[in-house]
C-alpha cells in the first residue's frame, strides 16, 4: 500500500522541457536585482522545475522570463518557489515552481 506522501501530487501532467530561463528573485521589485539563469527540468500548466546555482526559498515569488519555442520572444511571468532541494550528481538546486500569472 502507498503512503498518502508518496503519491503523486501533481494535478496536471508534466512535458519534458529544457530551456534556459532568466529569473529575477526579488519578482523584479527592486530595480538593482541581478538577473540569475537556470534551466527548466520539465514543465506543465501549473509550473515547471528549474535547476539553478542560486539558492532560493519556499514561498518566494520570483519574476521568470521564458522562451516562447519558434517564436523570436520572452514571455515574464511570475512563479512562487513551492519546493527546493539539492541537485543530485550536479551541484545547485532543483526548484519546484508554481506559475501565479
Amino acid at each position: 500500500m502507498v503512503k498518502e506522501i508518496d503519491r503523486e501530487r501533481r494535478g496536471t501532467e508534466r512535458y519534458g522541457l529544457r530551456t534556459r530561463v532568466t529569473y529575477e528573485a526579488s519578482a523584479g521589485l527592486d530595480l538593482r536585482e541581478k538577473v540569475h539563469a537556470g534551466k527548466t527540468i520539465n514543465i506543465s500548466s501549473g509550473g515547471f522545475c528549474l535547476r539553478t546555482d542560486t539558492p532560493l526559498i519556499q514561498s518566494q515569488i520570483i519574476r521568470v522570463s521564458m522562451p516562447v519555442p519558434r517564436v523570436n520572444a520572452v514571455s515574464p511571468t511570475l512563479a512562487e518557489v513551492c519546493w527546493v532541494e539539492g541537485a543530485k550528481r550536479q551541484k545547485g538546486y532543483c526548484v519546484g515552481l508554481r506559475f501565479l500569472l
